[in-house]
């Protein structure tokens, strides 16, 4: 039996690295029944099924799950109604939520109710999005591609 030798250059060899170890850390190939992975990042306006006024009726710290949707949580808390993110800011996991407060299933980064990072690896806190009614008392709209500050509530 011969011998050969393989030459590859260093952008060959780390994408057969990360595919090998994807594949032994059971990321590749027939699937896992390990944490799920990155979820894309769905852009553009969501028409919600909450109105201002109704939301706004709610106890604070009202939590609306909207990750079907886009990927986003409409909250309503002392300030007024606010969305964020449900894309967690480490490896861009979908988080879910567990009283007031939440986490990421992948790799245990956790969110007070606000979306500032209580317990990393995540680095950053969620993005926020801007709000609107649709009409007038209408329902409300998510623009999940217009980012605004943390602090940003409508009332």
């Amino acid at each position: 039996m011969s011998e050969s030798t393989v030459t590859l250059d260093r952008r060959t060899f780390c994408a057969c690295a990360l595919t090998a170890t994807a594949v032994a850390c059971g990321g590749g190939g027939g699937g896992s029944a390990s944490a799920p992975g990155p979820t894309p990042i769905p852009t553009g306006p969501k028409t919600t099924t909450d109105t201002k006024a109704g939301l706004l009726a709610t106890a604070s710290g009202t939590i609306r799950d909207y990750r079907d949707l886009g990927a986003f949580w409409l909250i309503r808390d002392p300030g007024g109604i606010f969305a964020m993110t449900a894309i967690c800011t480490h490896q861009g996991c979908t988080i879910g939520q567990g009283g007031p407060a939440f986490a990421c299933p992948c790799h245990g980064s956790q969110y007070d109710l606000v979306g500032a990072v209580t317990q990393g690896p995540a680095a950053t806190g969620l993005a926020h999005f801007a709000v609107s009614e649709s009409t007038p008392g209408g329902a409300l709209v998510v623009n999940t591609a217009q980012p605004v500050p943390a602090g940003t509530r409508m009332t």
